[in-house]
């Protein structure tokens, strides 16, 4: 099975063969590893992803500790308009 080579979530497309994020069509400036992690859950939209799994996806061969998920993950909630919890 091929990959897409585009996700739509109006207003949203994402490339991950070009590592573009567009709003409107217009380029939205993202972390590389914000990037990984939103292709990475995209990608796998049909399930629950683990923590671990995400962390061996966006850091492979390098050891993270958590807080660094929490920070990518909020980073992607805040830029795509998600309300956090205070």
């Amino acid at each position: 099975m091929s990959t897409p080579q585009s996700f739509a979530f109006s207003p949203w497309q994402l490339l991950p063969s070009r590592r573009l994020l567009l709003r409107d069509s217009v380029s939205v400036r993202l972390g590389g590893r914000a990037f990984d992690m939103l292709v990475a859950l995209v990608e796998r939209r049909d399930r629950t992803v683990t923590k671990r799994e995400l962390i061996d996806l966006v850091w492979p061969s390098v050891v993270v500790e958590e807080n660094n998920l929490q920070v990518q993950v909020l980073a992607l909630r805040k830029l795509l308009g998600y309300k956090t919890a205070t």
